[in-house]
């Protein structure tokens, strides 16, 4: 953690800050939304049990819990609540609404496939009092505690007022001899992914309701949405580092305006609409905003956090359900040109998804090499030649054609998608290029209707790769989006999740990149250092090698200024 504007001063209550985010949610529902500009905003109303220790950076240090026990054989987390915590409506938040929001993500109708393969695990879950909660694994998964107890806590009396969950036990919600029999597992289900708290737009909308420093506010589509102080925080005096108020709040009102364009950001910034641009082009931060005035009004920062960019190959895709394709694929983009003019270095290059300063990540591997001759020569052992003479590689009848979904708000993708079609062109392959706007990106990635696309995956400074890669997750909408399947890298996966000793976990997921490396299921890009900017008007503005990188409960406005027109 680093400030980057430390100061003297004692922090003062008051203030608004508006800062910029180039995508939209598509919901506000904390298990359902895909979407990261949605955690970054419900972080501020939900809160877990336990999160990370901003000192040592375990994931261990208590929150809506007072304290927690973890059993001898590592399986049964026992949490013990606070007994001082109120909802934002001012209802007491029990042990009841923890078991409820278990077993909101353990519905099996409930459309967070991605989360709850995170608790396939657990075998039972109770609340043997008030404030006591416990939950019974069947392993000892290294990552247990911070699934068990690092889920939002969601508001029963909000989300289920008829009690329809109560019934059910968690062993229930896994047997399919009865969630599927019972109407009412999936009558919830349906109402929860359909909530109308999911998208609160509009001028009367229904207010979601947290426990956490900030309230719903208003979302006004399209243009901005508005977090407010909880002045009756249960926690507000407590600051857990000096200095660092991470669990209470300085500002009055923290609003996130949504400009999908970056030059449009950079000119609100400057216009003095926006206060922060967490994230802004490279050529912007190094070429456009060096003058004497911007540097007098503004602070420019970089910051890293556990998240990579890559290139996703569709592996059911006839082009690419070969590994010596994609190896070639691999081989014929220029990532370190990308890096160099698109990027201006701030990339960091990976050979796979762990973070480069984590000990899980494989240091022996070298990246595969941009060679494009190299990459002809595994195309056309492959079998794509040119056999009919059109200019187009072919196999089998199917001629190499392609097409690269980008997002409508990434510059980045456009540029690289632009730079492929042309070199690709040269060898014989066609790239066709669709920009979809980010909800219809989100379900066709869910629902596999792709060919190649780029993302950004954001992890933890410890990873499970088991969400992502196991050939489990492919499908019924999971996050094997490219359909990985791999029998040895599906065996390490298992095996490193109970594995409780670090050095052979870690060596398990070293073979896991290995295999990796081999297959190419992805083409790896960079671990991105992030540029951005905000008004130095803001002080104790503190970085953390977290997503997003940032949390402005720490920050504080001197001197305070309110924004006319954006009224609660």
């Amino acid at each position: 953690m680093f400030n980057s504007s430390p100061t003297l001063e004692t922090p003062r209550t008051g203030g608004t800050l508006v800062k910029a985010e180039s995508a939209e949610p598509e919901n506000l529902n904390y298990y359902t939304s895909t979407s990261a500009a949605a955690t970054r905003f419900l972080d501020y109303i939900y809160e877990p049990l336990v999160t990370y220790d901003f000192e040592t950076w375990n994931y261990d240090r208590p929150v809506l819990a007072e304290r927690y026990e973890i059993s001898d054989d590592l399986k049964t987390y026992t949490f013990h609540l606070h007994k001082n915590i109120t909802w934002q409506d001012g209802k007491p938040l029990t042990s009841r609404d923890v078991l409820f929001s278990l077993k909101a993500i353990m519905n099996p109708y409930v459309d967070d496939a991605p989360q709850r393969t995170y608790y396939k695990n657990v075998e039972d879950a109770w609340a043997s009092d008030a404030y006591t909660f416990a939950i019974r694994t069947s392993d000892t998964y290294f990552l247990n505690l911070q699934f068990m107890g690092g889920f939002a806590v969601m508001p029963r009396h909000q989300w289920d007022p008829k009690g329809m969950m109560d019934r059910f036990s968690i062993s229930d919600l896994q047997n399919p001899q009865i969630f599927a029999n019972d109407s009412d597992i999936k009558e919830w289900a349906d109402s929860f992914n359909t909530n109308p708290l999911n998208r609160p737009v509009g001028d009367n909308p229904p207010k979601l309701i947290g426990s956490g420093p900030y309230e719903f506010g208003r979302w006004v589509t399209g243009e901005y949405m508005m977090l407010l102080r909880n002045k009756n925080y249960w926690n507000a005096d407590n600051t857990y580092i000096p200095g660092f108020t991470e669990k209470a709040g300085y500002l009055d009102t923290i609003i996130v305006k949504s400009i999908t364009d970056p030059t449009a950001m950079l000119t609100a910034l400057k216009a003095g609409e926006v206060d922060f641009l967490p994230r802004m082009r490279a050529i912007q931060y190094f070429e456009q905003t060096n003058t004497p005035d911007f540097l007098e009004r503004f602070q420019k920062v970089t910051f890293v956090v556990p998240a990579y960019s890559y290139l996703g190959w569709n592996n059911d895709r006839p082009y690419f359900n070969d590994k010596r394709v994609r190896r070639a694929m691999t081989m014929l983009i220029d990532r370190d040109g990308y890096n160099q003019y698109i990027g201006y270095d701030l990339g960091i290059p990976t050979i796979g998804p762990f973070y480069p300063y984590s000990p899980q990540y494989n240091q022996n591997i070298e990246r595969w090499p941009y060679d494009p001759d190299e990459a002809v020569r595994l195309l056309e052992e492959a079998g794509w030649i040119d056999h009919d003479g059109d200019g187009i590689r072919d196999k089998d009848g199917v001629p190499f054609k392609f097409i690269f979904s980008v997002s409508s708000g990434s510059r980045n993708s456009k540029l690289l998608a632009l730079m492929m079609k042309e070199d690709l062109k040269k060898i014989g392959i066609v790239v066709n290029i669709r920009q979809l706007e980010w909800s219809v990106y989100v379900e066709n990635l869910r629902d596999r209707q792709f060919d190649c696309v780029m993302l950004l995956w954001i992890g933890g400074l410890q990873s499970d790769p088991y969400q992502i890669w196991h050939s489990d997750n492919i499908g019924n909408r999971g996050s094997n989006y490219v359909g990985f399947r791999n029998a040895e890298a599906d065996s390490l996966i298992i095996a490193a999740r109970f594995e409780m000793d670090a050095e052979k976990r870690d060596a398990m997921y070293w073979r896991f990149q290995e295999i990796l490396h081999d297959e190419q299921p992805y083409t790896f890009m960079y671990y991105q250092r992030d540029p951005g900017a905000f008004d130095r008007q803001f002080k104790d503005v503190k970085w953390i090698p977290i997503r997003p990188g940032y949390h402005n409960t720490s920050w504080w406005r001197s001197p305070n200024v309110s924004r006319p027109g954006m009224a609660p």
